[in-house]
């Protein structure tokens, strides 16, 4: 069976994702958004990419947390996703270095 693959880039480096439930458009716009952020990072002075990959994900976590907190279950489905999400981008920034 094959497997819906999405690929999106975030500074330049490309990742290819496994059916989230999110469509293209979707994904991309979130890749988007952790670019800016990373970039941000960056102008701010913090140039280690893992660093501001770290820090985006936890950025990002803590939104996610903070607007799902009163959603219950949902709530672990998205800390799932994002853990998801922070390892893949760990991962994908040891293989560049």
């Amino acid at each position: 069976m094959a497997r819906d693959i999405v690929q999106v880039e975030i500074k330049r480096i490309p990742l290819e994702i496994e059916d989230s439930g999110l469509g293209v458009v979707e994904l991309s716009d979130l890749a988007s958004n952790v670019e800016k952020y990373m970039q941000r990072l960056q102008e701010e002075g913090e140039i280690d990419t893992l660093k501001q990959a770290l820090r985006t994900a936890l950025f990002f976590a803590a939104q996610a947390y903070l607007s799902n907190q009163n959603e219950g279950g949902k709530r672990q489905e998205e800390e799932a996703r994002l853990d998801s999400l922070i390892s893949k981008l760990k991962t994908s920034l040891d293989n560049t270095h």
